[in-house]
């Protein structure tokens, strides 16, 4: 039965050389954009043939677009059927880890993404932090704290008026609830006509998993967004 990686199962393989990535969607989605290293046989060509070049000795990961999108099952089962013994399957697929701000292969994984413009010094503090001592920490006085755990998840965001609640209140009980995040794979231009439209001065940008990555600050985008030349 075809194992489920998760999105750092799969890099911890992948870094360690132990893995065979096979991606099965169609060429033309493959030559767009795929993860380092991987090999493309679509599911209808999956065959005896086409998979003699995988090693029967060696893991087996298969991915596809997402979630909702079975071919990588369909795919793990097959490869088994064929008699290879180790196949795991990604199942949350490509779209998880280009929404990590992981590197690609292609010929578009050079396209402007947020990844290339956030800014990753941004204060955070915990969530019982007392609000004066977090304060006490601000480089400067309009920067904004965001509100993590011990695995850097997104819990909240102290800015604007929130400062000056009582210094001895917790992060935690002055802090906006659901900041509005983005993910680093995104077109910084939709994203900056995003914030526009919603009257966002600051944006977190944070993986599928709600780990802060940085954030994006709009009245900079002009002048954090540099043209990329030809190779």
């Amino acid at each position: 039965m075809p194992t489920e990686l998760r999105r750092k199962d799969v890099k911890s393989l992948v870094q360690q050389g132990r893995a065979q990535l096979v991606e099965v969607l169609p060429a033309r989605e493959y030559k767009r954009e795929h993860l380092p290293g991987a090999i493309n046989i679509p599911l209808e060509e999956l065959n005896p043939e086409t998979t003699a070049q995988l090693r029967k000795d060696h893991p087996i990961i298969v991915y596809c677009a997402d979630y909702q999108c079975d071919l990588s099952a369909r795919a793990a089962w097959r490869l088994e059927s064929m008699g290879h013994q180790e196949v795991y399957r990604y199942t949350a697929g490509k779209a998880d880890w280009l929404a990590a701000g992981y590197p690609t292969d292609g010929t578009e994984a050079n396209k402007p993404m947020l990844k290339d413009i956030l800014k990753k010094n941004v204060l955070t503090c915990a969530p019982k932090e007392r609000v004066g001592v977090v304060k006490n920490r601000r480089p400067n006085p309009n920067d904004i704290c965001v509100v993590v755990n011990d695995r850097r998840m997104v819990l909240g965001l102290i800015k604007g008026s929130a400062w000056d609640e009582d210094p001895l209140k917790m992060a935690s009980e002055v802090m906006e609830l659901a900041p509005r995040t983005f993910r680093p794979d995104r077109d910084p231009d939709e994203t900056m006509k995003d914030m526009k439209k919603s009257d966002l001065e600051y944006a977190l940008v944070t993986t599928s998993d709600g780990e802060l990555l940085g954030f994006i600050q709009r009245r900079e985008s002009k002048k954090m967004q540099k043209p990329k030349t030809a190779a």
